[in-house]
C-alpha cells in the first residue's frame, strides 16, 4: 500500500508517481525535524535506497532533458547569433542537474532548498532560450514540445520539494 509523508498528505507526489520508501517510519511528530530533508529525498527515489544524487527522480529528469536540449543545439546553425543563443542554452540548462547534485551533497533543510530554487530558476531561463530559439526557427516545433514537456515534469518536481522543505525544520 501507498502511503505520503507525512501520514495523511502526498503533496503530488502519487500524481509524479513517486513515493516514500518505508511505510514504517510513524507520526509525522516523531523524528520530522530529525528527518524531514531526508525523507524528502526518498519521496522522488521511486521506492530505491538513495546512494548519490543520481537516485532522485528529480536529478533522473533534469539529466534527461540536459541531453535532449544538448541533442537538440547540435541541429542548430553556425551563425554568430545562433551560437549566442546555444551558449546560452547549454549554460543554463547544463546548470539544473548540477544544482541539483551539489545541493544533494551533503546539504540539509534551507542549504538544500537553496540549491533547488536555483537549479528551477536556471530551469526557467533555459524555457526562454528554448522559446527564443522556436521562435527564431532553430528549433522545430515537435522536439521544442518534446523537450518543454520533460522540462514542466522537471519544473513540477521541483516545486513539490521545494515547498516541502520549506515545510520542514533543518536537520542540525
Amino acid at each position: 500500500m501507498h502511503q505520503s509523508w507525512p501520514p495523511g498528505t502526498n503533496y503530488g507526489l502519487d500524481v509524479l508517481g513517486a513515493g516514500t520508501r518505508d511505510e514504517s517510519r510513524g507520526t509525522e511528530e516523531q523524528g520530522q525535524e530529525k528527518q524531514g530533508t531526508r525523507r524528502i529525498k526518498d519521496q522522488v527515489s521511486l521506492g530505491k535506497d538513495i546512494q548519490s544524487y543520481r537516485d532522485l527522480i528529480v536529478w533522473q529528469k533534469a539529466h534527461q532533458l540536459a541531453k535532449k536540449v544538448l541533442n537538440i543545439t547540435r541541429q542548430f546553425p553556425g551563425t554568430d547569433e545562433a551560437r549566442i543563443v546555444k551558449k546560452q542554452l547549454i549554460r543554463a540548462i547544463l546548470s539544473v542537474p548540477a544544482n541539483i547534485a551539489e545541493g544533494y551533497g551533503g546539504n540539509t533543510g534551507a542549504a538544500y532548498r537553496n540549491y533547488l530554487v536555483i537549479a528551477r530558476r536556471s530551469l526557467t531561463e533555459s524555457d526562454y532560450w528554448l522559446f527564443l530559439s522556436l521562435d527564431v526557427g532553430y528549433v522545430n516545433d515537435s522536439l521544442y514540445k518534446e523537450a518543454i514537456d520533460l522540462a514542466n515534469e522537471t519544473r513540477a518536481i521541483l516545486t513539490t520539494i521545494i515547498n516541502k522543505l520549506g515545510k520542514t525544520k533543518a536537520v542540525k
